[in-house]
């Protein structure tokens, strides 16, 4: 079939869909019609638009560094990143939209529930995007290398008709994974997986449950270690009509309401009138909910409806989730707007909870003068003893927090546990009128068995800062992962806030496969305090340059066992100054490549490190493309690229 007829009968396929949604009032049957009929997916208006209008888009499953490239009519719309994009569309010529060239190792299709015309309205329209399934890759044994295990699940419950989407939260092994649909039943009974879709290396899962019962997905997931390891999860999904409670603003708070047909109308009435047990299902608008909190008693699961806007309004309050039966608490899919101090608050979430694809609009500090841990997310600290949060921050994407009082991040955690924090976008502003915002993620005290990968966090030259991902060790910290992340004009802070005199000691912190440009990594008191130990940093590319690749110390005497305290080997280094760490306050402790390789052996050219002191510089591209060329001997191997 030629382009041209494909494109004429994918108008008509989209007509005729559109117009059983608006009669339905959901979208039950669009992905199997949609991806039974079509081969490429579009959207097409009226053939001459008459006015200038404003396309606004949602784009969700882009990998990081990928570039999707969307063609209305003769406007090229390249798309770099997930999260909202907004396009002026000409006043004259054809108005469809349709991928023009897909990310490599992608496929990227507009919603199914998409109406034939691009809304008027300004509702967005979605693209989502998968990994196909590519040959295996093999990485280096990095550790720590434990056994593969799903974290944390996906989502519990569906509605029968409704596409539903979930993905789980795995650790373990050799990063990147492989996932791959083992099996699907209902009731005990085998079901076609023809049209569940598995994304090929995040594991997101999507369909649309024809009807009620229990459904029991089998996932096999792999990962990329030289002898690979191999995990076969099962998730049971119930389907029921009876697990939902829908909410739009044009619904009524009343008795009796609360159906897909018949919704209730604010966060409030729905939270109140649910069971433990329930989902509420947010449809397209705005909700001015101030603060509210999500207890054990009531429903703690808040989604957007799949491929609408719910926008939470907190009016500078805050949305606090205790959580400490199952299942997790789970925040999705929606925007949230006008933070003040902190977003979403964790009070106590032992159970889990899920903060996923939720777009962090705005925000700002208090004003108060004490120092409050600003954050669009804030797991709140207790004691030693308290049970630990344990959080799947997952696909998220931050926007701009601008500081009143002390420092802001996107993420603080205290006393956080098992979580895992990943594929998240982190860009707070570049407003250099203000203070502006004190760094990405925070874990600042007392963190267990943390994962943090494949975040994207940029920060604006005029802002460049060390506090991209931090780990200041209050009270210490062991087993913490950071890999894979892509950090420009911020860096990697590890030990901070871990003092010898407070007995804090930092132990099995591994940090690998990350891409840090124009900024370091600083190992402060925490990796060479007594008792520490298993700092190991490796297969990064730290692109410094005129900076020190290495800060840290300020001050504190050198310890006996420096080079047992940490590990340092197989990294691209960028640089062209003359000491590879330097401390911050006393020249004392300053250490010149020569010092820093011969008698530390640290980034050795035995431990596989390269320097890269005098020629160009080797990392290219901008914004979320940052990275080894394509063709680099050393792209897939060093840094977040694989």
């Amino acid at each position: 079939m030629s382009e041209a007829n494909h494109f004429h009968r994918t108008t008509a396929a989209w007509a005729t869909l559109a117009a059983f949604s608006l009669l339905t009032g959901c979208d039950a049957d669009l992905d199997s019609l949609v991806e039974q009929s079509l081969a490429t997916t579009s959207l097409q208006a009226s053939s001459q638009s008459t006015t200038p209008a404003v396309l606004n888009l949602r784009v969700k499953g882009l990998g990081l560094g990928k570039e999707l490239a969307l063609a209305y009519g003769s406007t090229s719309i390249p798309i770099q990143l997930n999260g909202a994009h907004s396009i002026a569309l000409p006043a004259t010529g054809p108005a469809n939209l349709q991928v023009a060239t897909q990310p490599a190792g992608q496929t990227c299709k507009v919603a199914e529930s998409t109406s034939a015309a691009v809304p008027a309205d300004g509702t967005p329209v979605f693209v989502r995007c998968v990994h196909n399934e590519t040959p295996t890759v093999v990485q280096p044994d990095t550790l720590p290398n434990a056994p593969l295990s799903a974290s944390f699940g996906l989502r519990e419950y569906a509605y029968p008709g409704i596409p539903y989407e979930s993905r789980p939260g795995v650790v373990g092994g050799i990063f990147p994974y492989e996932y791959r649909i083992k099996q699907l039943t209902l009731n005990g009974a085998a079901q076609s997986t023809a049209n569940v879709s598995v994304d090929f290396r995040t594991g997101a899962v999507r369909f649309t449950p024809a009807s009620a019962g229990t459904y029991v997905l089998t996932l096999e997931i792999r990962d990329s270690g030289s002898i690979q390891k191999t995990l076969e999860q099962s998730f049971t999904i119930t389907a029921s009509t009876a697990k939902f409670i829908f909410v739009s603003p044009g619904g009524t708070d009343a008795p009796g309401k609360g159906t897909l047909a018949d919704p209730y109308q604010s966060v409030a009435y729905a939270v109140a009138n649910s069971a433990p047990d329930q989902v509420i299902l947010l449809r397209k608008g705005t909700y001015l909910t101030n603060g509210f909190t999500l207890y054990d008693t009531k429903s703690q699961q808040l989604l957007a409806y799949p491929d609408e806007v719910a926008t939470l309004d907190l009016n500078q309050q805050i949305l606090n989730v205790y959580s400490v039966t199952a299942p997790a608490a789970r925040i999705e899919g929606v925007d949230i707007t006008r933070v003040k101090l902190y977003g979403i608050k964790s009070e106590s979430t032992t159970s889990g909870l899920v903060i996923r694809n939720v777009r962090f609009v705005d925000g700002v500090g208090s004003n108060s003068t004490k120092h409050d841990n600003p954050g669009f997310i804030h797991g709140t600290g207790h004691d030693l003893n308290t049970p630990r949060h344990k959080l799947l921050i997952q696909d998220n994407d931050f926007g701009p927090f601008n500081k009143v009082n002390f420092g802001s991040y996107a993420v603080i955690l205290f006393d956080a546990g098992d979580s895992l924090v990943e594929n998240n976008q982190i860009r707070l502003g570049t407003n250099a009128l203000q203070d502006g915002i004190g760094g990405g993620i925070h874990e600042k005290d007392n963190s267990q068995g943390n994962t943090h990968r494949e975040n994207y966090i940029d920060f604006p030259a005029v802002k460049t800062t060390p506090l991209g991902i931090q780990v200041s060790a209050q009270a210490g910290s062991r087993n913490i992962h950071v890999h894979h992340n892509l950090l420009i004009n911020s860096g990697i802070y590890l030990g901070l806030a871990c003092f010898a005199s407070y007995g804090c000691t930092m132990r099995d912190h591994d940090v690998h496969h990350n891409t840090v440009v124009n900024q370091s990594v600083y190992m402060n008191w925490g990796p060479f305090n007594p008792g520490s130990y298993g700092t190991r940093i490796s297969y990064n590319v730290l692109s410094a340059r005129t900076k020190p690749t290495y800060s840290g110390l300020s001050c504190q005497p050198e310890p006996p066992d420096f080079n047992n305290q940490i590990a340092v080997s197989a990294n691209f280094v960028e640089s062209v100054h003359a000491q590879a760490f330097k401390d911050s306050e006393c020249s004392a402790r300053n250490k010149t490549w020569p010092v820093w390789r011969d008698v530390h052996g640290m980034d050795t050219f035995a431990s596989g490190s390269e320097l890269n002191a005098t020629t160009s510089y080797q990392v290219s591209g901008s914004g979320p493309l940052t990275g080894l060329p394509a063709g680099h001997p050393r792209r897939g191997v060093r840094g977040h690229q694989w």
